[in-house]
């Protein structure tokens, strides 16, 4: 990863930093010089944390299989199995595409540079709205995940000599120092896994909620391709300081943003139409970025859409088993919070999922609208209404993000979600009730 010491820069990155310094202390995520001694001894600590994942879910697949007929077993232990299972298939998508996920990176925020250093009020506070927004889920997800993680492993009563998860061991775990050993997987495999999940799904989310904003401004600058009427905006030489006062940062967010100036992506831009300034040539550069735009989403969806899949069968078992667990399967109030955090925890990464898709399926369904509002009719040439015509074609089809060929990550999807959960939640039930 490219570093720098520019705060403007840093301002934006601050979470996407996080995530990465979370990944590397899961052992999760590949550095740049493979020659290094610290590389091998990294490589090794990776094959370990990968191994011990792995190892606990085999154990908890194999009580599973043991106690397929006792369906509160079964549903317990398929709660921990739906969450191990994701983390598995994202940890293997990080670590094969390694190289097209720092690429996309790059891709995403390096236009988010530039717009940091945009003289325009309202770009500075649409950045400043969304690293705000991004910062705070991830805080709020790691408490959860901390939360998590100690409820899971310490808070669960169990009798003396057992694990707090249920497992199967090819030796009793009940005689030392076999019982440490068990213990001592099952918390790094829960710990490790709890923030390497927290840390790839905020990183990808963190990358749709930036080409979101970016839509935002294009929006904007479609309405803005009148020169007569919205001049260009500048590019200071340094970024304004971040902010700092959570007062003052949730002022601005209720504040109407409005941008009412033409905002370029890239300093290329500014030196293109400092040259020749025209309807045409905005046009072109709004149809330019938009295609930008669509390659980084296609790219995502292409390295992304496979795990989500995963992501939403995930989320519908861990909602349903667990609903189930903390209704039935609770014999004492711990292990009712601790199914009920298990619970709020898996709702809450599923909506975030689903409101940060939609938010990307309203902002390109709304360029059409700003396209028609630019202004072409004021300059009424065969050359506008060409390229009017080949922007409105491919706004017709809007950006989503993609859960494998046949879903759409949004809060239609969201909510057909909960319905097949309680549907499937009633025939536990019901089948345990006879």
């Amino acid at each position: 990863m490219k570093k720098t010491t520019d705060s403007g820069r840093s301002t934006h990155r601050q979470a996407l930093d996080a995530t990465i310094t979370s990944l590397r202390y899961s052992g999760l995520w590949v550095f740049n010089n493979p020659t290094s001694w610290f590389e091998k001894i990294y490589k090794l600590y990776n094959k370990l944390v990968t191994l011990i994942v792995c190892i606990f879910a085999l154990t908890v697949f194999f009580d599973l299989c043991f106690n397929y007929d006792d369906l509160i077993i079964l549903t317990d232990d398929g709660c921990i199995l739906a969450g191990i299972c994701v983390i598995i298939f994202k940890i293997y998508t990080f670590q094969t595409r390694s190289k097209r996920i720092k690429n996309i990176i790059e891709t995403i925020h390096t236009p988010i540079d530039t717009l940091n250093r945009s003289s325009d009020p309202g770009v500075q506070t649409v950045v400043r709205t969304c690293s705000f927004y991004e910062k705070l889920l991830l805080h709020g997800f790691w408490a959860i995940g901390g939360i998590l993680s100690v409820a899971l492993i310490f808070l669960v009563p169990v009798e003396k000599g057992d694990l707090p998860i249920r497992a199967k061991y090819p030796f009793d775990v009940r005689i030392s120092p076999m019982h440490e050993i068990a213990f001592f997987v099952q918390a790094c495999a829960v710990s490790i896994g709890l923030m390497a999940i927290i840390g790839m799904d905020s990183m990808v989310i963190g990358l749709y909620k930036w080409i979101n904003v970016q839509l935002v401004i294009l929006n904007a600058n479609y309405e803005n391709c009148l020169n007569s009427k919205s001049k260009n905006a500048a590019l200071i030489s340094k970024p304004l300081p971040p902010e700092t006062d959570l007062f003052s940062t949730s002022k601005h967010m209720k504040s109407i943003v409005t941008i009412d100036r033409f905002i370029p992506f890239n300093e290329n831009e500014v030196r293109a139409i400092n040259d020749h300034d025209s309807f045409v040539r905005r046009f072109k550069i709004c149809i330019i970025n938009h295609q930008r735009l669509i390659n980084g989403v296609d790219e995502l969806n292409d390295l992304f859409s496979t795990s989500m899949s995963v992501q939403l069968f995930s989320s519908f078992s861990m909602i349903c088993f667990t609903g189930f667990q903390a209704v039935l399967g609770a014999k004492n109030l711990t292990s009712l919070l601790k199914f009920g955090v298990y619970l709020g925890a898996a709702f809450s990464q599923l909506l975030n999922w689903c409101w940060t898709g939609n938010s990307l399926v309203y902002q390109s369904a709304s360029l059409s609208t700003s396209q028609w509002l630019s202004g072409w009719e004021d300059n009424h040439t065969p050359e506008v209404i060409h390229l009017l015509i080949i922007s409105l074609m491919r706004s017709k089809k809007p950006l989503s993000l993609k859960a494998g060929k046949f879903y759409t990550m949004s809060m239609e999807t969201f909510i057909a979600i909960l319905r097949s959960s309680y549907s499937f939640f009633a025939l536990l039930t019901e089948v345990s009730s006879v």
